[in-house]
């Protein structure tokens, strides 16, 4: 089965699976013409045919030998690599580009990587012979940010102690008094030349972005670090950069490791070299218009070239082919100029959010424009609050900054938060106009173009506070990623997260910290999560399990009323939680954070 068959067919038996779980009984289709039935697995095509579900491993490995040739064929279907800090600016570092949908209805699922080799096994004869070796990468998209790349480096950096500098810095000493041709004869010892039939690696085709945003710049004195990240951030940013890299290919020729390597290396890197002017061309701050014109050049192309393709096949794929190139024309032109202007003004923000030197400003814008909206409304809906909360911050910023420096650094720190307060007064609300610009284009490139951004397989790991690092939890990691979220991360600077219990799938959650409690519901419109209630542990009196969830009861509060009576009132909130395994060690987590104090 093509692509399309095989995710629609997935889709109406997920469906399946929730409609039986319910007790409902109705009928599944294919393309809404052919009718499945899940219950003995049959699919009613032309004539009746089996169904097998099955899946494909993420990596497969064959080989067959014999005593005249060795047989070696690898796959790696799927692969994705997630970006694992909590402050990011790219959520996925690499990921598979899905083929569009006029191929997904054509071709069956490809492998992200497929590799196949066949060696001649000569006797009596130490060089090794290939008689064919060649590798496809499918099209992928590169992310990353120097944030990600500082904190890689970080954790592969060797520390070299003073003893062993001196060793290698003697062995380099000694290795220069020595004749080059000592030299080359070693390495022409060591290295063993192959024979290659034919040696083929695919073209290679990658979607490259790159973000400066969030960089450390506090080696920089003053507000010269500031100055450059605000400008090297406006003026590095790139994204959605194509880069399209021949294929490489030699035959009849032979090689050593370190030549076959540096043959390969010397031709990517010749090819990436030539492509230079589209890594200038796309920079967010000229709108990509070398992807502007690609993306319009492929839409006039998809108005002829999906018709056709349908025609062949018949009048009705005519007419999908004909609506499908008119959406990829459509998409391509208004999608691509919202796009160009979207990243102008995105790249603007940035800038100006730099030149803020308001670094919690900063991180809580980047967590915003970070999660992309799934609808236009959605999308429209970020845009304008974006647009309000830029003015209420910089207003606010006027009295909060000076009072926050004051309360850290006494005198200084009162004078530096004027002058923050001053400069967000006229940087914060014009960042968010731009923001504003920014994501209203971008809602409509999405709508036009059809777009689905590639979210994260897996929360990042809960690391618990005595850094231990345990087997991977899914509901502690999506736990600590709510209670990140809650405010924008109000209370993460001071409490340290405990549990957390999805009460309402999705939408309401009771999370508990070591200092306090707190119910919050999720808003589907912004995506954020917001407080209902919340109290710290020494206002709470007990835990008491009920028939359908349990009940927290706050201590006795002496409230006067109209400033003469007062009242002993007593403050239930009700949690329900039908399963009694998750209420009973609900309360076993809240009575042992209770008991610390």
């Amino acid at each position: 089965m093509n692509i399309h068959e095989t995710a629609e067919l997935e889709e109406q038996y997920q469906q399946y699976l929730v409609d039986r779980s319910v007790q409902q009984v109705k009928k599944y289709y294919l393309d809404s013409k052919h009718e499945i039935d899940f219950g003995n697995m049959i699919l009613k095509k032309n004539r009746e045919r089996e169904l097998h579900r099955t899946f494909y491993p993420g990596v497969w490995f064959k080989m067959n030998t014999s005593p005249y040739q060795m047989q070696l064929h690898a796959k790696i279907n799927k692969i994705q690599i997630d970006n694992q800090l909590n402050d990011y600016i790219f959520p996925v570092v690499l990921a598979p580009i899905p083929p569009p949908k006029s191929v997904a209805t054509t071709t069956v699922l490809k492998p992200f990587i497929e590799i196949s080799v066949v060696q001649w096994v000569v006797p009596n004869s130490t060089v090794k012979q290939y008689k064919y070796a060649t590798m496809l990468i499918q099209e992928f998209h590169f992310k990353v940010d120097l944030m990600f790349l500082t904190a890689l480096a970080d954790m592969f950096a060797a520390k070299v102690s003073d003893e062993q500098a001196a060793k290698l810095f003697n062995v380099n000493v000694e290795s220069i008094e020595k004749p080059l041709s000592d030299l080359v004869e070693t390495h022409s010892a060591q290295e063993q030349k192959n024979f290659y039939d034919n040696l083929h690696l695919g073209p290679i085709k990658i979607h490259v972005s790159f973000s400066m945003a969030g960089s450390d710049t506090t080696a920089l004195p003053g507000i010269l670090s500031t100055l450059v990240q605000g400008v090297g951030v406006t003026l590095t940013d790139v994204n959605d950069v194509v880069f399209r890299l021949a294929f490489f290919e030699r035959e009849y020729q032979f090689f050593t490791q370190q030549q076959l390597t540096s043959e390969i290396t010397a031709h990517y890197t010749g090819q990436a070299l030539k492509q230079l002017y589209v890594l200038v061309l796309g920079l967010d701050v000229l709108g990509n218009p070398y992807g502007l014109v690609v993306g319009l050049k492929k839409g006039v192309e998809d108005l002829f070239y999906e018709p056709f393709q349908g025609a062949i096949q018949g009048p009705g794929e005519f007419a999908q082919g004909l609506a499908l190139g008119v959406k990829s024309l459509f998409g391509h032109t208004v999608g691509g100029a919202a796009g160009a202007v979207s990243k102008i003004t995105g790249a603007m923000g940035k800038g100006l959010a730099a030149l803020t030197f308001d670094e919690e400003y900063q991180k809580k814008r980047r967590l915003h424009m970070n999660k992309k909206p799934q609808t236009f409304s959605e999308g429209i809906a970020r845009s304008g609050k974006s647009l309000v909360m830029g003015f209420v911050d910089g207003v606010s910023g006027v009295v909060t900054k000076p009072v926050a420096g004051a309360r850290e650094e006494g005198v200084e720190g009162f004078f530096k938060g004027v002058g923050k307060g001053m400069i967000g007064f006229v940087a914060q609300p014009t960042a968010g106009v731009v923001d504003f610009a920014s994501g209203s284009f971008g809602a409509v490139r999405r709508a036009a173009e059809g777009q689905n951004e590639v979210s994260r397989l897996r929360a990042p790991r809960y690391v618990h506070q005595d850094n231990v690092i345990r087997p991977y939890c899914r509901a502690e990691a999506e736990g600590n990623r709510v209670f990140k979220e809650i405010e924008k991360g109000k209370y993460a600077g001071t409490d340290v997260f405990i549990h957390c219990e999805e009460v309402v799938p999705k939408h309401e959650f009771l999370v508990v910290s070591n200092h306090r409690v707190i119910h919050a519901t999720k808003n589907d419109l912004f995506g954020t999560y917001s407080v209902q209630w919340k109290y710290r542990y020494e206002n709470i009196d007990a835990f008491t399990p009920t028939d359908k969830g349990l009940e927290i009861r706050l201590k006795k509060q002496n409230k006067k009323v109209m400033g003469m009576f007062s009242t002993n009132e007593v403050v239930r909130k009700q949690i329900f939680i039908k399963d009694p395994k998750r209420r009973d060690r609900l309360i076993e987590i809240l009575e042992s954070q209770h008991k610390k104090l």
